[in-house]
């Protein structure tokens, strides 16, 4: 046999059996390298990654308990397997691939799984896999190499590396699930600046001040009223490229962007007026009624087409406090895009300045939504549309209420847009659907954990995300948030302590109450001191600079937060029967403030330049 031949199988072995025994750590290194990079260009989208990282454990539990149906010894596999992987793969990325593994494994060998839900579970999680990349519009990994020549080499070395791909896309930044759960702005600025723009502006401007509209209150005009040059200018801006491709950026590739022509209007304003509907422009309001409209958004794109020295539009749950909203005065040319069924806004003016002429400005509307779900997208769009009618007719018909009726109907939606405003800003209507939702689940269950479970962790996971996001976060949104699901995690909790100290002895009772009571004052206070901001990471996210605290408990114990409520969290667990439901629960929740102290430490690292095993494998 010549050495070519030779040399050549030898290759072959490498290739088939190498992954175990005969690769080097370098080339199985390369390999990684190579197949993530090829993997995440196919997993972009943090709803595909979400669903990969139910589906892939699911199958792998099928893979498991198969393994034990033929014999228990097989599960031995992981060992080996974990012991050659950890000299491949980042140690981020092995921690989770390990826990998974071994977490399945533990799972089949005490479930004792029957066949056909081995079975189930195996080909459900396969081919769910395929379910994912066709909800979410995507192309498997599988397809990019399943037609050449060296796919089956292609497909072990994925098969190798599946659970740790996967924990890997779940990491990115801009990729991983978490970054659902994460508040970003919504909030786009833009400057139209092509010649074509700008002479449609002109040309809107012109028409409207021709009109002399009654400088008392604010007119309102719509396309229909429009001809000619006018009409042109109007339906060019409403299709204005520039704008829709601002906000696709933001969604990404997976979004589609398509105007909503029925919205769009005219708004020529007039001086500020007391108890008509006109005040509700100064009061925090929303615009719509659909926030619960969970992947998709309509936004309204405010555009001025005239100079303006008195008006500003600031929206308050974006700033970093709500007394210091994120604002902006249009001036000509100048756009501003806001979510028409979320964003809190309102208006100021200027009574010192002098605005020269009319304040007049366009209203033009976009719908954003996954490509592949545009039924979803008109959905909000005819129902947005049919609200906006329904709303602009009251309000036209409060603009200059003469009669009992109207000024009433003038205070009905003053009235409501108050509590709408109360609610957005410290609850969250999709907050409430989804508690709600699971509560209904729980309760058709007859199982009040499935409430438990699915409600008591959420904050961390929205700790987490927005850390690992920390650019563009809307900071008000991600503190109203983390303290909604906070407080009934909390409730929660100290319900179920209570009704499980009636179970103990009076003096075990007793001390578990002091423990809990010293944990969570001790957790408490430390937050006062820090601060609301700071404790909800205000410091991390690069809106305030960093502040040492010198007094008690800090410089006394590390972390006193985590370290108090850690505390409170192990008496509780005392009480609770080892391994029922409150004790597991106790468990979780000190698991979760360790990811997020550890997430803290990795984020302050960063800061200070030094590198962390997320910089090492790429995760940003």
């Amino acid at each position: 046999m010549s050495t070519a031949t030779t040399r050549t199988a030898s290759q072959h072995a490498v290739d088939w059996i190498g992954w175990w025994t005969l690769v080097s750590q370098a080339d199985a290194r390369q390999r990684w390298q190579t197949l993530s990079l090829e993997f995440l260009r196919f997993h972009r989208r943090p709803l595909n990654n979400l669903l990969h990282g139910i589906t892939t454990p699911v199958s792998l539990l099928g893979l498991q308990g198969l393994l034990v149906l033929a014999h228990p010894w097989l599960l031995l596999w992981t060992l080996p397997y974990l012991a050659v992987i950890w000299f491949w793969i980042p140690a981020v990325v092995f921690v989770p691939t390990a826990a998974i593994v071994l977490g399945s494994a533990a799972i089949a060998y005490s479930s004792q799984l029957g066949l056909w839900v081995c079975l189930g579970l195996f080909l459900g999680g396969y081919f769910g896999q395929d379910v994912a990349h066709l909800l979410t519009g995507e192309r498997t990994f599988q397809s990019s190499y399943s037609r050449t020549g060296n796919r089956w080499m292609h497909f072990v070395w994925h098969l190798v590396y599946q659970v740790p791909l996967v924990v890997l896309s779940c990491l990115q930044r801009t990729t991983s699930p978490l970054r659902m759960l994460v508040q970003r702005k919504a909030i786009h600025f833009h400057k139209l600046e092509d010649s074509q723009s700008e002479s449609d502006l002109h040309s809107i401007r012109q028409w409207a001040t021709e009109l002399h509209p009654n400088p008392s209150q604010s007119v309102h005009y719509w396309p229909a009223d429009m001809q000619g040059d006018p009409k042109a200018a109007f339906d060019r801006l409403a299709v204005q490229s520039d704008l829709m491709r601002r906000i696709q950026r933001f969604h990404g590739a997976g979004y589609e962007v398509a105007p909503v022509f029925g919205m769009n209007e005219l708004y020529v304003t007039g001086p500020p007026k007391r108890s008509t509907s006109d005040t509700v422009f100064y009061m925090s309001h929303v615009d719509g009624p659909f926030s619960v409209f969970p992947g998709a958004r309509l936004y309204r794109c405010m555009v001025a087409t005239s100079p303006n020295t008195t008006v500003t539009t600031h929206f308050p749950m974006v700033g970093a406090a709500y007394d210091q909203p994120e604002s902006f005065r249009l001036e000509t040319g100048q756009t501003v895009a806001f979510d028409f069924n979320r964003e809190l806004h309102y208006i100021t003016r200027d009574a010192s300045a002098d605005q020269v002429g009319p304040r007049v400005n366009l209203k033009l509307h976009f719908v954003a939504y996954p490509k592949v779900m545009r039924w979803y997208g008109k959905l909000l769009d005819r129902w947005t549309t049919s609200y906006d009618i329904k709303a602009r007719n009251l309000f036209l018909q409060t603009i200059a209420p003469d009669a009992l009726f109207s000024r009433w109907k003038a205070k009905w939606v003053l009235a409501s847009t108050k509590f709408y405003e109360w609610a957005v800003r410290y609850v969250g209507w999709t907050n409430v659907a989804y508690v709600a939702l699971v509560a209904i689940i729980s309760a058709c269950l007859g199982d009040y954990r499935w409430f438990v479970l699915a409600t008591s962790f959420v904050h961390y996971l929205i700790y987490l995300g927005t850390l690992r996001e920390r650019r563009g976060v809307a900071f008000g949104l991600f503190v109203r948030d983390a303290i909604f699901f906070k407080a009934v995690a909390m409730a929660q909790l100290i319900g179920l302590f209570v009704v499980t100290l009636s179970s103990v002895a009076p003096s075990t009772a007793g001390i578990a109450i002091a423990v809990v009571t010293i944990g969570f004052s001790l957790s408490g206070y430390a937050a006062h001191l820090l601060g609301l901001r700071r404790t909800y990471f205000s410091s991390e996210l690069g809106l305030d600079p960093p502040k040492r605290i010198d007094a008690f408990p800090y410089g006394y114990i590390p972390h006193p937060m985590i370290a108090g409520t850690l505390l409170a969290l192990a008496g509780i667990a005392w009480v609770a029967p080892v391994g029922g439901f409150l004790f597991w629960v106790a468990v979780i929740h000190s698991i979760f403030y360790l990811c997020v102290l550890l997430h803290e430490i990795v984020v302050h690292r960063e800061r200070s330049g030094h590198q962390s095993d997320a910089d090492a494998v790429g995760v940003s």
